[in-house]
């Protein structure tokens, strides 16, 4: 039997992992709000912390996989 070929192609290593390098602050982020969630304070967060927060989780994504989405 054939095997059908990938065509795909990925993100270079060293592309993948700068993107991971930068988006460790976002992720970091991502856990204090969980954290802040956890204890019921969830009123001060903002809504540009949850999207910066959420990019970066993207951005973990991309770097893990190698997928190119753009």
């Amino acid at each position: 039997m054939l095997k059908p070929i990938n065509t795909e192609q990925k993100l270079p290593i060293k592309i993948r992992i700068l993107i991971g390098i930068v988006a460790v602050p976002s992720l970091i982020l991502a856990a204090m709000i969980v954290s802040m969630l956890i204890n019921q304070t969830a009123g001060k967060i903002s809504f540009f912390e949850v999207l910066y927060s959420l990019v970066g989780v993207f951005a973990m994504y991309i770097a893990l996989t190698g997928k190119k989405f753009f």
